[in-house]
């Protein structure tokens, strides 16, 4: 399991109110150590990322859906965000995303999240071009 998906765990135990899945504050974590401005790919990196998680996998450990289901768990994760005021979505073409966090969103990862923790996620799989 990647860092990630236990600090997404852990900051919803503690508060359970934000009204998020996992799989969404994933990808909040992930925007927030992965500025556009890194010039990654975002959907694919996204897809990346929650390929490797415990909440995605089946028994045998393996992520059993296809990619495009993948790729729509993403984009329906971004809208719901997008719906809550936490990111900002600007679409050009079918899959290019470019997403960033509001305020509301920022600070909703730095009141959920201590700094040490979200440095080590950062260091993990974050600002990596």
């Amino acid at each position: 399991m990647p860092i990630v998906e236990l600090v997404a765990k852990k900051a919803l135990e503690r508060n359970p109110s934000l009204g998020i899945s996992v799989i969404d504050m994933i990808v909040l974590l992930w925007l927030y150590t992965n500025p556009y401005s890194s010039h990654r790919r975002q959907i694919s990196s996204m897809k990346n990322v929650l390929k490797m998680t415990e909440s995605l996998q089946g028994a045998a450990g393996t992520v059993e859906i296809t990619d495009e289901e993948l790729t729509q768990i993403v984009l329906s994760s971004l809208t719901r965000l997008k719906e809550m005021g936490l990111v900002y979505l600007q679409s050009a073409g079918i899959h290019f995303i470019k997403g960033t966090l509001t305020q509301k969103g920022i600070d909703l990862i730095e009141e959920s999240i201590q700094t040490p923790v979200l440095r080590r996620v950062t260091s993990e799989f974050g600002n990596n071009p």
